[in-house]
């Protein structure tokens, strides 16, 4: 029998008057995995100028036990960065016998993750992707300016206006001061780098800072595309893979431009130490001119009708059949940056995706955000349910409950069941993210029966030898 959620056991909140009459909670805006979020009144407001805010409703942990300083520790982190226009505003906590309260600044739009996959605000939509981006990079250069690394930036943790034209970053749970780390496999599965995933890649600890420019380039596909790249990046995920034998792979399957491609093409570098930085990015960012392939035209492949872009010669499948039908996504609505009942590594469960040889082209299905259909993956960190579970008081690597919004579920790092064959001399890094415009390896395509099964471990085993040179380079200096 499975353990309980924390939030059936919790009281409906609605009603109740808080902190010494200072605040009315009104209706729910939501619940995660260890609590439920309600817009509140500011009873000390005037009538002609009512003020509200979001407050989360929490389960008071017992002093001094982990998940106290865990959440000590968000509250902390949050109240550092706070001030920033586009990190959501932390107002303070306070807590009775049984519940912690924390006050928060209430956005009416949702989440970004609701904003891509419900309401596909972004879809064709160059300038306010470029808008809304911007605005987040600027919050994460804000974070690790003041010496704070997020490690969990997803859709499900940046908050909406209504139109999307103002983003918020959210949600501090995993955050850490910290610029290097030991803690593999933390955040969420879409969202995590291959040194964080640390299986393929592990030199004994990784970059926080470059980890977080990974998810954003994720975030980006998301808004472009309404699709993740990738389910998880490791070799046998066979999305990934193509993206290792061609890293032209996500301009041939996605609707991005040209521009974006080499955007992509820096943030997704296996070399976190060549990694574009978040200064070069948002410059990047802020010259182009589309983030979509255009002049559309159609083309059938088997039996399926696809959309090719002939603006440059290469084809991709359009932003229309990458976002999906509307009855593809969840039905349900977000109506406030409290919560969403669901996370991406609880919802998104697909089938393996297919990666197809055709003439000159590769062909594949990146996992479209928000689809629940197919069989289960076994990429998925979590199963579905056990992620709405209390966590043992010694579970790691999760957000907690003092974590806004929707609840990441408790992350556990996958081994991949897979050899890892000695790596040739030859087999090199490739050239710094400032180059490569030029091929990450040789693009020669390869009918996928032919190719060595294991190549793209052969190249994440080659990051590994190159970054401890570099790293010993550098030490010894």
């Amino acid at each position: 029998m499975g353990r309980i959620p924390a939030t059936e056991l919790m009281p409906d909140f609605t009603g109740r008057v808080v902190n010494r009459g200072r605040l009315k909670l009104l209706e729910s805006l939501g619940s995660g995995a260890y609590g439920k979020v309600y817009r509140a009144l500011d009873t000390a407001s005037s009538d002609s100028n009512q003020k509200f805010y979001a407050v989360k409703c929490l389960n008071k942990p017992a002093p001094g036990s982990h998940a106290d300083l865990l959440q000590q520790r968000e509250f902390s982190l949050h109240r550092l960065v706070t001030g920033h226009p586009n990190i959501v505003g932390f107002h303070g906590h306070f807590s009775d016998d049984f519940f912690v309260y924390v006050v928060l600044d209430l956005m009416t739009g949702g989440d970004l993750f609701a904003a891509i996959t419900e309401k596909h605000i972004f879809r064709d939509n160059s300038p306010l992707i470029k808008r809304a981006f911007l605005q987040l990079i600027d919050a994460v250069q804000y974070c690790h300016d003041v010496g704070v690394f997020h490690r969990d930036i997803k859709p499900e943790n940046v908050l909406c206006s209504t139109d999307g034209t103002h983003v918020r970053l959210a949600d501090f749970g995993l955050s850490i001061q910290s610029p290097v780390c030991h803690d593999f496999g933390c955040g969420s599965s879409y969202y995590m780098s291959p040194e964080c995933i640390g299986r393929e890649i592990n030199t004994g600890e990784y970059s926080t800072r470059h980890n977080d420019v990974w998810a954003l380039g994720v975030i980006l596909t998301n808004m472009i595309t309404g699709r993740n790249p990738w389910r998880y990046a490791t070799s046998d995920d066979d999305c990934f893979s193509a993206y290792l034998h061609d890293n032209d792979f996500l301009r041939q399957v996605l609707p991005i431009s040209e521009g974006v491609n080499r955007i992509l093409k820096k943030v997704f570098t296996m070399n976190p130490l060549r990694r574009i930085s978040l200064p070069d990015l948002r410059k990047e960012v802020v010259a182009l001119d589309t983030f979509f392939a255009h002049e559309q035209i159609s083309t059938r492949v088997g039996d399926d009708l696809v959309e090719c872009s002939i603006s440059d010669g290469s084809s991709s499948l359009n932003s229309r059949d990458c976002y999906g039908p509307p009855e593809s996504v969840s039905s349900s609505t977000l109506v406030t940056s409290a919560a969403s009942s669901k996370s991406s590594d609880e919802s998104y469960v697909f089938a393996s995706p297919v990666v197809e040889h055709l003439p000159g082209k590769l062909i594949g299905s990146p996992a479209m955000l928000g689809d629940i259909e197919g069989e289960e993956s076994h990429f998925i960190i979590c199963n579905p349910n056990d992620s709405l579970s209390v966590p043992s008081s010694g579970t790691s690597g999760s957000s907690r409950p003092e974590s806004k919004g929707p609840i990441t579920p408790d992350t556990h790092p996958i081994d991949p069941a897979i050899d890892i064959p000695d790596i040739p001399e030859e087999d090199g890094l490739g050239p710094p993210a400032s180059v490569l415009d030029g091929p990450f390896i040789r693009k020669a395509v390869v009918p996928q029966e032919a190719r060595p099964k294991k190549k793209g471990v052969h190249i994440l085993r080659s990051a590994v030898q190159r970054i401890k040179a570099i790293s010993t380079v550098g030490n010894s200096s």
